[in-house]
């Protein structure tokens, strides 16, 4: 009888111990965040360029409170986040995003517009809120970054 335990509690501590190496072994992507490259104008679209209108309530939150009239999405990008390591992801030629995960659900954001920091922000991050950053563009026009949690199905473009 003690041979039966014996082997059986060796059984369990060996499917135990592939289990716990199957975790640790897998590395994490880190948390997937979603950002918008997103424009601010008075004006009309411009002929010629691949904009979409900013609707729903993204385009209530941003009229609430800026000034614009009109928000254009340009470009939209998913990316994981391992914790510790930066991930820095362009959002256009001139737009680069530097995401640092701090701890799963905090993290530090640097926003760079034609290679200058305009912005530097530790901010947390959880699911149904966003985080809105961004800058001046020339003829009062802005840009903004709309960050938040990926939603599944958003594809990964770093």
């Amino acid at each position: 009888m003690n041979t039966r335990l014996f082997l059986e509690s060796l059984v369990g501590m060996a499917v135990l111990a592939l289990a716990a190496r199957g975790a640790v072994g897998a590395e994490p992507e880190g948390t997937r965040l979603a950002a918008q490259l997103l424009w601010g104008t008075n004006g009309e679209k411009p002929a010629g360029k691949e904009l979409k209108p900013v609707e729903g309530e993204l385009d209530r939150r941003l009229r609430r409170v800026f000034k614009w009239k009109s928000y254009f999405e340009i470009e939209r990008k998913a990316f994981a986040t391992p914790v510790g390591k930066p991930t820095k992801v362009d959002m256009s030629k001139e737009c680069r995003l530097e995401v640092l995960n701090v701890s799963g659900d905090e993290f530090e954001i640097q926003l760079f517009g034609k290679g200058v920091l305009v912005v530097k922000k530790r901010q947390r991050i959880v699911a149904g809120e966003t985080v809105v950053l961004g800058g001046d563009d020339k003829n009062d026009n802005a840009w903004f970054v709309v960050l938040g949690m990926a939603k599944p199905g958003d594809p990964a473009r770093p």
